[in-house]
């Protein structure tokens, strides 16, 4: 009776390790965050005034918010 449950217990730990290994939203690599300063991420953008210029993919970016204290951060532009 013990062997049969202890393969029953290395059966179902299988099973258990088996089914955590892997989603289906597994991204490789796709996670990579990259950290953009906000201010300065805004300046440019407002900068390139083109008509036909591209959309900007912001999804991968992280942006950190250094000018939060700094009420003039954006005086120049306007």
């Amino acid at each position: 009776m013990k062997p049969m449950l202890k393969i029953s217990a290395l059966l179902a730990l299988g099973l258990f390790v088996a089914g955590c290994s892997d989603s289906s939203n597994n991204n490789r690599g796709q996670d990579l965050k990259l950290s953009v300063d906000f201010t300065t991420f805004v300046k440019n953008e407002i900068q390139r005034t083109e008509d036909d210029r591209k959309p900007v993919s912001i999804n991968n970016l992280e942006f950190s918010f250094n000018d939060q204290d700094n009420e003039q951060a954006f005086d120049n532009l306007f």
